[in-house]
């Protein structure tokens, strides 16, 4: 009885460790979530706001999901470098889906309506 026990201990074991290794290695498979944290200092307000829905359309076409943002919605809470007027952070899902994004229009259009702006990528496990 104790033999079928300890058997039957070490079957589940196994089970509930196997299905958590299922879950890493999904997670392995596509990588951290990537938050692109992008900062600018829009001089053209009108040209910028009518050129946006070209680059939303590529960065949800891939993925991006809008976090936060906006004109004027930021305050420097530590430091002295100045800070732009608009803010702006997006999540990929991971960074091969931020590589595409950029490939299929994004960094022409930043090129283009934004050239120069920072942008910070920040890669993070999401636990939910």
């Amino acid at each position: 009885m104790r033999k079928q026990l300890i058997t039957t201990a070490i079957a589940a074991a196994c089970f509930v460790l196997g299905a958590g290794g299922a879950t890493l290695y999904s997670h392995a498979d596509t990588g951290p979530a990537v938050f692109d944290i992008f900062e600018n200092n829009v001089t053209d307000e009108a040209t910028y706001k009518a050129a946006l829905p070209d680059v939303i359309k590529m960065i949800k076409d891939n993925g991006g999901e809008y976090i936060a943002g906006g004109f004027n919605k930021t305050k420097l809470m530590h430091g002295k470098q100045t800070v732009g007027n608009r803010f702006v952070v997006i999540r990929f899902p991971n960074e091969a889906a931020y590589m595409k994004a950029q490939s299929d229009g994004v960094k022409a259009w930043l090129d283009k309506y934004a050239p120069e702006s920072r942008e910070i990528l920040a890669q993070a496990w999401e636990t939910k």
